[in-house]
Order: C-alpha cells, then sequence, then structure tokens
C-alpha cells in the first residue's frame, strides 16, 4: 500500500509545467465512414436530427456521432474522425461514440478502426484474456469524470504487462462486426499524475 496521498485529476500539479501530450491521459479510435443524418425520437415525444459517421465494420446499436454543424456541411461524404471509445465489461464497443476531431487521411498513422490508449492499468484477467486500463480527466481538458476501457489481449501479452497500477500505452484494432477491442501492442507509459 503506497503512503502517498493520491492527486485530484482534476488539479494542475503543483510545481509541473504545462502538460506534456506524452504524458496525458488518452484513448482514441480512428473512424471511416460516410456522413449520413437520421431523425430520432426524443423521450418527450419530439424529434431531433442526428449527424453520425456510418462505419460499415461497427457493429449493431453503435452510434458514431458528429456535431450538427459538421454533419450538415459534410453530409453524404467520405470522412476518416476520431472518436472517444466507450466498452461494456465484456470489451465491447457500446451505444455512443463521442465525436474528437476529423483528421486528414495523411495524418492517420493507423487503419480505420484502430486504437490507442494511454492510461493506468485497473484490472488484468488471465483466465479471462481480459485487461482493463483506467482513463482520468487532464488538467485543462474536457473530460469531466474518469471512466475504464475493457480490452481483450491474446494471454502472452496479458502476462507481460506490468502490475495493476502502472501506466501503460497500448494499441490495437476492433473487430469488425462483434466491436471487441483486441490489445496488439503494449509499452510502458508516463502519466502527468504518476508519483516521482
Amino acid at each position: 500500500m503506497s503512503s502517498v496521498a493520491p492527486q485530484d485529476p482534476t488539479q494542475t500539479p503543483e510545481g509541473k509545467g504545462p502538460l506534456s501530450k506524452e504524458t496525458a491521459y488518452v484513448a482514441t479510435l480512428f473512424t471511416e465512414g460516410r456522413v449520413r443524418v437520421r431523425e430520432v425520437r426524443t423521450r418527450e415525444g419530439g424529434v431531433r436530427t442526428l449527424y453520425y459517421l456510418e462505419v460499415p465494420e461497427a457493429p449493431k446499436g453503435v452510434v458514431f456521432a458528429l456535431p450538427k454543424r459538421l454533419g450538415a456541411r459534410l453530409l453524404g461524404q467520405p470522412l476518416l474522425a476520431q472518436h472517444a471509445p466507450r466498452t461494456n465489461g465484456k470489451g465491447l464497443l457500446g451505444g455512443k461514440q463521442d465525436f474528437l476531431r476529423t483528421v486528414p487521411q495523411d495524418r492517420c498513422w493507423g487503419r480505420p478502426f484502430f486504437f490507442f490508449v494511454r492510461g493506468r492499468l485497473a484490472a488484468v484477467d488471465l483466465e479471462e484474456g481480459r485487461l482493463q486500463v483506467e482513463v482520468r480527466p487532464n488538467p485543462g481538458g474536457k473530460l469531466k469524470a474518469p471512466f475504464t476501457l475493457t480490452l481483450l489481449a491474446p494471454l502472452s501479452l496479458l502476462e507481460a504487462l506490468p502490475p495493476v497500477g502502472s501506466a501503460v500505452y497500448l494499441e490495437g484494432e476492433v473487430r469488425p462486426r462483434s466491436g471487441r477491442l483486441v490489445v496488439r501492442r503494449w509499452e510502458p507509459a508516463r502519466l502527468w499524475d504518476d508519483p516521482h
């Protein structure tokens, strides 16, 4: 058990300079598809317009939301984007995936349905072939509350991971249709709230 008090992840660490991209918590999924629109009924009985990215490989029930202004401008066109992945406890993409940004084709260093995560290892289950990574808010960032991603990985990768609580950087891909996020590569990482 550590005797160091945990830092509040919403506060900038004292005595440290601006947050480096290499030490920020991050979870990003590259998506590629065509911009579409549909009308959705609200609980109140109204109708609202939803712009989204139609991704052919996406599992049923997963929505890659887009901002209204962007969707209206690019309706019917192909788009490469980054979304913030969210999984259920079994490691499946589920529900609405929040839009982060568009990506020029020459800046996509992975292929669509590629993801990367930098966070804190929260659990490793060798029997089920799963791991969990916590992604926390960064100082000055938009994320307001931490969340945990459940990811699948081969046994050899799981056995090579550092202890729970360690900072890790993971890369992988989403399995088409099933929506499983599968880790293919990992490396140790540094995070802004690591104890020194």
